[in-house]
């Protein structure tokens, strides 16, 4: 095989690209990546990671707030400037550990920009040539197209600030606006957060969405539903914003979480060959191949999921799809979903069918907090009339947690009655929907 053809070839060292990477590698194809920027895409650089270890802050702040209320703790103070250099040297450690383990695993690494035509690829002046090409190139932050749209700032920028802003209006009632209003509220910046629909969260249950709009609310969060952002503007060293129902608002900073754009349009002229769906991604098979005979997409950038256990499951799978003995992606069904506000928000399957539910004030803490006491926590359990589980949404601490075994217990058709034999530890939110 000459050194410019390869079994498969990659475009995008993010989540998916790596896992079919690493993957086809072991199963012994020959294969190229290439990435243009830092290996670890959105999830490792600018989403999930760096996003984690703000949360992860916000809700260490929180927990010395709440014991400072009640005496038994100095106030909290947390230098941001210090948590962003350990973030930084964090997240630059996982880049540097892609590198070396595409090395050890004997994948080429090529840096540059890829134009692709079919099964070619051309960068920097060189072509290369594969059996197949897989594209995983992600997706970018959306943009507004209004007056002053150059003085917003979206998740690339504000998961990469060394200082906090004093104020922030985030546009968009997503996941990724909820968890970043949550988490900049928790680490003591005023939050406004401005949403076009009747509720935040509005892909999330109803049930689940309004038990988390409550929450960001009590935590001092302002929130405006059925408005969106129609113009911006320098104020001195803060932004004026307008919104479309007329009403003006000053902040040091706008963020715009409007949603992503899957990056198809800057692969050369294969971005004019590809069917893509509605949502701008890349239409797809049960293969993960597109339109285009020997191109495949996968992670963000296709018609699935966006999310990254998604990429990472379809990008192993497709390179036993293509050079091992078979693969079959995952039932996107299965897949739970967790938005990371406090407590974090999570959900799997259809509650609709008589569920169990109920509010749970937690008790075993409530020396750490006010007279109040802690936000309830919400859980919903469901069943089909057989009594087969069906799907779980959970508001609690360590949702993120309970719902991949919920999960994992509808995956396997558990009943009801399997929950109710469960003996839980005392005290738990576990006692609440298990045991008799």
């Amino acid at each position: 095989m000459s050194d410019t053809h390869f079994d498969s070839i990659v475009i995008g060292g993010g989540s998916g690209g790596l896992a079919f990477a690493r993957q086809a590698a072991a199963l012994g194809a020959r294969i190229l990546l290439i990435e243009k920027e830092d290996l670890g895409g959105t999830c490792v650089n600018r989403g999930c990671v760096p996003k984690k270890i703000l949360w992860s802050a916000g809700d260490l702040n929180r927990s010395i707030a709440a014991a400072h209320s009640v005496r038994v703790a100095d106030a909290p103070h947390l230098s941001f400037e210090t948590l962003a250099r350990r973030r930084d040297d964090h997240i630059a450690g996982l880049r540097d550990g892609f590198e070396d383990s595409l090395a050890d695993d004997g994948v080429t690494l090529l840096r540059g920009t890829a134009q692709v035509d079919g099964t070619t690829v051309s960068v920097a002046g060189s072509e290369y040539t594969a059996a197949q090409v897989i594209i995983a190139t992600g997706a970018r932050p959306a943009t507004l197209d209004i007056d002053g749209a150059e003085h917003l700032v979206d998740s690339r920028d504000v998961l990469s600030w060394t200082t906090l802003p004093a104020s922030i209006a985030i546009v968009g009632g997503g996941y990724i606006g909820c968890e970043f209003a949550a988490i900049f509220r928790a680490l003591g910046v005023d939050v406004m957060l401005i949403h076009d629909g009747d509720r935040v969260l509005d892909t999330f249950p109803a049930t689940l969405a309004d038990h988390v709009q409550t929450g960001l609310r009590h935590s001092g969060i302002a929130i405006t539903l059925n408005a969106g952002l129609s113009a911006a503007n320098a104020q001195g060293d803060q932004l004026g914003y307008t919104l479309t129902n007329g009403t003006k608002g000053v902040a040091e900073a706008v963020c715009a979480a409007v949603g992503r754009t899957p990056n198809t349009d800057n692969l050369g002229p294969l971005s004019d060959r590809l069917a893509l769906a509605d949502n701008g991604a890349i239409k797809v098979d049960a293969r993960l191949a597109t339109n285009v005979p020997g191109v495949h997409a996968l992670g963000d950038v296709a018609d699935r999921m966006p999310l990254t256990p998604v990429a990472t499951a379809d990008g192993t799978q497709l390179a036993h799809i293509l050079h091992g003995q078979g693969g079959a992606l995952l039932d996107l069904d299965d897949v739970a979903t967790t938005t990371f506000v406090y407590p974090p928000a999570a959900f799997v399957g259809d509650t609709g069918n008589t569920p169990r539910a109920g509010t749970f004030r937690p008790l075993s803490n409530n020396i750490l907090t006010d007279a109040s006491g802690p936000e309830p926590q919400l859980y919903r359990v469901g069943f089909d009339r057989s009594g087969t589980l069906t799907g779980a949404e959970i508001v609690a601490d360590h949702a993120e947690d309970l719902i991949a075994l919920l999960a994992s217990l509808r995956k396997a058709g558990a009943q009801a009655h399997d929950l109710d034999r469960v003996i839980p530890v005392h005290p738990s939110f576990a006692e609440e929907f298990t045991g008799t």
